[in-house]
């Protein structure tokens, strides 16, 4: 049966009474799991003030009126008056991201430093994961904590998803398989149906737009799932959700296709021949995409010129292409600890526009002379041919340069520049810190893998020496095209990132004073204080927390149309130039440098890019698709992981602490996974987010990061990227005084 506010309605209208919840389910017949449904339908009434609430009791709003009641005048008074208000202060509405949870609710990040809506079960209104949603949001007197429930989905995450088939004698339902995403079973019109397909089948269905006035969400059948989906149906899950195109169309392989694997030098064209000079490239072990080739060279008055070289993948690439056409729908390259899906297809992205050591290769180079101080002092920007001298890995160049010794590359000249290349990158680091770029110091995650691609292990680890290397090469090639395009206003996009909102420092402004952290926060405005912050937090057992609020109270990089400058790297100028096989954005930039080249010599000019607003948006929000398929699929691999563990206990340690749960790092297997604040049984814990604890309001329990806890393992959910614990006990500390 199905639930509806005019039956809800009927029952208490029929009742001479105030009623429980458990009552009204009772009346209406339907099983304890539809509790907090009827729930949720009794709160949007008591809010439209259609009935009344007495505690946890209901009635009518007729009843007020005394009809029904022959004593009218015992029901007004003092003692029934004060539930006549509504239990929650005036309500607002807010915009923002729906985060499901595995439990059924979920809550809304609004951003604006406030804390996320509370959204309980029965009140998503069909949100899934994702969505971007309007929200009516409510705060009971003396709580911090808002709850709502969603009023209207604005923007839907996914449109496809992946569900079991489910046919009865006058319906079709398709069932998601996802869980968190909260989407009741979906209906199946005969318009939109594949009769041939038995029910059981799991399917790829399609989401359609949900028709006004109407409760039931629809779907449209697309396909059965493969059996290779099937048997892989976790990771095939992360990318139903995410949209991520992991099959390039025929067209788009046949046009990679058709490309000659051989770059012949032609010395009639404006290409600068560079095959002579030094470059290598320096990625990771399991790269095949190499973009970059980096050399440089001393000159007597201690300046350097340095070159670095990208992969002209606008030469190959033409826009409205079949290959452009995919590689725009997809906007990146993703990069999973198992494999990567390219943004180009194979034929380009590992192997005709791939920096090979060896052969002959199309760029574009960024040549610069930079002063001993790191500052450039004049630049040129050039399509060029190269030839790269060595494909060397991060590891064996770090042991180089930390050591002066290495096992594995034994040309000299190489080692010679590998040193000018890092004296190098040591002046713009300190430039950059000093101009006021922020430097977080977070953990990488290094995952081993088997020969089945299973996680073997997992190991902490920071930014080598050769990886800074590197990155401060793309960094100042970045920098220096993106003033360069907008001083001669190229059609390019840029890489902004916007100063923090002052209203997002205020929470900061308690928490700081709290550690005892010397920097007022109205100055972090500036980006050269955020690093004053980091090193006074240095020591701290509060270190992880602190700087991830630090870097939440920051706003997200986006691409834009125009520079608008990048408030974390403390530049007046950024784009993205240096990754063209993996990113959209930097193609877009190659297009502009070269369309501009080629008209100052005269010649036909390079087909250009049309950027526009919606372009920009829609890479910024490919990019954050992409960056959540890569965390998921790095938790599908740890709950594969600790499946094998099931029942056991193991000792953890709290690394930091949110409203709604805390982060833990499971310390035998330098596992991070999050717990919600369900987890704790013992008590009903509330955070404190000036001090950044949970305190347990019956047992007075301080619970805070840096913190040890015995924890058994008790289910595992692989499908669906989930882990559950019991905490068995931890010492935390009594609170005594929050001052």
């Amino acid at each position: 049966m199905k639930i509806k506010k005019s039956l809800i309605l009927k029952v208490l209208l029929s009742a001479s009474s105030w009623i429980s919840p458990k009552e009204i389910r009772e009346k209406l017949k339907v099983s304890k799991d539809q509790g907090p449904k009827v729930k949720s339908i009794l709160r949007k009434l008591v809010i439209k003030k259609l009935i009344l609430q007495k505690e946890n009791l209901f009635a009518h709003s007729d009843l007020q009126g005394g009809h029904r009641h022959k004593n009218k005048k015992n029901f007004e008074n003092h003692r029934f008056k004060k539930y006549e208000k509504p239990s929650f202060r005036e309500y607002k509405i807010f915009e923002g991201r729906f985060i499901a949870t595995n439990k059924g609710f979920g809550f809304v990040n609004i951003g604006k430093a406030k804390s996320d809506v509370f959204i309980p079960q029965g009140d998503q209104n069909g949100a899934m994961d994702g969505d971007l949603v309007e929200v009516r949001a409510f705060t009971k007197p003396g709580k911090n904590r808002s709850r709502g429930y969603i009023q209207k989905i604005l923007q839907r995450s996914t449109s496809k998803m992946l569900a079991r088939l489910v046919r009865g004698q006058r319906t079709t339902l398709a069932i998601p398989i996802n869980q968190r995403n909260g989407v009741p079973p979906l209906v199946i019109l005969k318009d939109d149906d594949q009769p041939n397909i038995e029910s059981g089948t799991l399917v790829e269905v399609e989401l359609l737009s949900q028709l006004e006035n109407d409760n039931e969400l629809y779907a449209k059948v697309l396909q059965p799932v493969s059996k290779e989906i099937r048997g892989n149906l976790g990771f095939n899950l992360i990318l139903t959700e995410n949209q991520i195109r992991s099959e390039f169309p025929i067209e788009t392989q046949e046009e990679a296709k058709a490309f000659s694997n051989r770059v012949i030098y032609d010395a009639s064209t404006s290409r600068v021949d560079q095959r002579d000079l030094g470059f290598v490239t320096i990625d990771g072990i399991k790269a095949q995409d190499f973009d970059d080739a980096v050399f440089a060279k001393s000159n007597e008055d201690g300046s350097w010129r340095v070159y670095v070289a990208i992969a002209d993948v606008a030469h190959y690439v033409r826009p409205g292409s079949a290959i452009d056409q995919e590689a725009y729908l997809r906007g990146t390259s993703v990069y999973f600890p198992t494999h990567a899906i390219p943004m180009l297809p194979e034929n380009l992205s590992n192997n005709l526009c791939s920096l090979k050591p060896d052969v002959n290769r199309l760029t574009l180079t960024c040549e610069m002379l930079i002063d001993s101080a790191g500052w450039v002092q004049s630049y040129r920007i050039y399509e060029s041919i190269i030839r790269s001298r060595a494909r060397l890995i991060y590891e064996d160049v770090a042991e180089f340069l930390d050591t002066g010794l290495t096992r594995t590359i034994r040309n000299k000249e190489i080692l010679d520049s590998l040193i000018v290349m890092n004296d190098v990158a040591r002046a713009l680091e300190v430039k950059r810190t000093k101009r006021g770029a922020i430097n977080f110091n977070f953990e990488e995650q290094n995952i081993e893998l088997d020969d089945q691609n299973q996680m073997v292990s997992i190991s902490k680890k920071f930014s080598s020496s050769s990886m800074k290397l590197i990155e401060q090469f793309m960094l100042e090639a970045n920098e220096i095209v993106a003033k360069h395009c907008s001083g001669n206003r190229l059609s390019a996009l840029y890489r902004v990132h916007s100063s923090p909102d002052l209203s997002r420092l205020e929470r900061l402004k308690m928490v700081f004073q709290r550690f005892n952290i010397p920097v007022p926060p109205n100055s972090l405005i500036d980006s050269g204080q955020f690093n004053k912050v980091l090193e006074s937090i240095e020591k701290l057992t509060n270190k992880n927390q602190l700087q991830i609020i630090l870097l939440r109270s920051m706003a997200l990089a986006t691409y834009e149309t125009t520079n608008q400058g990048h408030f974390g790297l403390g530049a007046k100028y950024y784009s993205h130039f240096t990754s063209p096989i993996r990113r959209y954005p930097d193609l877009v930039t190659h297009r502009a440098l070269k369309h501009e080249l080629h008209a100052k010599l005269g010649i036909n000019p390079s087909p250009n890019s049309n950027t526009s607003v919606l372009m920009a948006e829609y890479l910024s929000e490919q990019e954050r698709r992409a960056e959540k398929a890569e965390l998921e699929s790095v938790s599908l691999l740890k709950v594969n992981f600790m499946e094998k563990f099931i029942g056991q206990t193991m000792e953890g340690k709290i690394l930091s602490i949110e409203n709604n749960g805390f982060c833990i790092e499971i310390l035998p297997y330098h596992i991070d996974w999050y717990l919600p604040i369900e987890t704790l049984k013992d008590d009903n814990y509330i955070f404190d987010e000036i001090n950044l604890v949970l305190q347990g309001r019956r047992t007075k329990r301080l619970i805070e990061a840096g913190n040890r806890l015995e924890l058994r393992l008790t289910r595992t959910d692989t499908l669906h990227r989930l882990m559950e614990f019991d905490i068995i006990g931890f010492p935390p500390k009594t609170l005594t005084s929050m001052d």
